[in-house]
């Protein structure tokens, strides 16, 4: 008999409304959450996983599989908490279980980003994606829309986007109107609507979040950073207002020269930080940060010279720029040597590390 572990996937933890724990294992205890489930909750697609997973075991095991059934789930809160918590259950699974060949029953793009998790534990024989089928009539669709309105509203993770964001951006724009700077009212809220777009297209809360947990010198190094960065861009923000959003030479070279320094303190501690943590771990990379601290100081240096120069020969065009003060040359000349840098250290680093392995 082929042994065969059928896995239900909970991605954002939707069944720890109706009281239920995981992980759940077994085809007995799968079916009272099930139950359990359904009666709170008859309308969440989640049921259907469930249900789709019972009906799977029940058709292997009339054939010539020996299969267990489980249940895992992630958590509402962020990508990171939910694959944390599915990685430490399905380890909890797989050691009960003994069984390496998994059958993953899920029913949402979301829940599939739970397959990389999967394969680095087990071997996925199979995934079943569960459709339920709708009926197209106006009727059925008021009814679904109603239905996608209400989870908008009561789900957290939902009504903060489609209600917490509008609510933002209105009541940002209500106070720049009501200020001095109302000129500004929809160019300051299309700002702060790009920043939120910035942070969820690159999933910069995420990453803040999985350093903020890995190591308590991240967490001290991302709250200092991270004050850099909002008191630099705040000052750079008032020196935009003081020079009424001029962009001539001299005022470009008080904007670069005001968020220069915190923009470079915020890479250093970020930089300082790994390397503080690779020096403990006597991981071999730490060079990689020890040459980021630098590159960093050394544009940054470089930066702040030429914007001094900006605002003492304000007439200089782009082409005196480009040429007489050797700007292409410069960056080249940085770029190149980084690059040789980089190359030949990583080499070094293979070779080290293979050396290690032979040993």
């Amino acid at each position: 008999m082929k042994k065969v572990l059928i896995l239900a996937v909970d991605y954002d933890d939707d069944i720890s409304r109706a009281g239920v724990e995981t992980p759940i294992l077994g085809y007995t205890e799968l079916l009272d959450a099930a139950l359990k489930f359904g009666v709170v909750f008859p309308d969440d697609s989640d049921l259907n996983v469930l249900f789709h997973a019972l009906h799977l075991y029940n058709q292997l095991k009339s054939g010539d599989y020996d299969p267990e059934i489980a249940l895992v789930s992630g958590s509402s809160e962020s990508h990171v908490e939910s694959g944390r918590r599915i990685r430490e259950q399905l380890r909890q699974l797989l050691e009960r279980t003994g069984i390496k060949d998994v059958i993953l029953v899920l029913d949402s793009v979301e829940d599939e980003l739970v397959i990389p998790i999967v394969q680095n534990h087990a071997s996925i024989v199979a995934v079943e994606r569960v459709v339920v089928e709708q009926l197209r009539g106006v009727e059925e669709t008021y009814v679904l829309l109603g239905k996608y309105l209400r989870k908008a509203i009561e789900d957290p993770k939902y009504s903060k986007i489609f209600f917490g964001l509008p609510g933002l951006l209105i009541l940002v724009y209500v106070l720049i109107s009501i200020s001095p700077y109302a000129i500004y009212a929809w160019e300051i809220t299309l700002g702060v609507l790009g920043a939120f777009m910035i942070f969820r297209g690159f999933h910069i809360l995420e990453f803040i979040m999985k350093r903020w947990y890995a190591s308590s010198v991240y967490r001290v190094a991302t709250v200092l950073s991270t004050l850099s960065l909002v008191v630099g861009i705040a000052l750079t923000v008032g020196a935009l207002v003081a020079q009424n959003f001029s962009v001539d030479a001299k005022s470009i070279s008080t904007y670069i020269k005001t968020l220069l320094p915190f923009l470079t303190l915020s890479l250093v501690v970020a930089y300082t930080s790994r390397l503080t943590v690779r020096v403990l771990r006597r991981s071999i990379r730490m060079w990689r940060d020890v040459v980021a601290i630098v590159f960093t100081l050394i544009a940054a240096f470089y930066v702040n010279d030429l914007a001094d120069v900006v605002a003492n020969y304000p007439g200089l065009s782009i082409l005196t720029l480009v040429y007489d003060l050797r700007l292409v040359n410069t960056i080249a000349l940085m770029s190149l040597t980084l690059i040789a840098v980089y190359v030949t250290l990583s080499y070094v680093e293979r070779y080290v590390a293979g050396s290690g392995r032979r040993t």
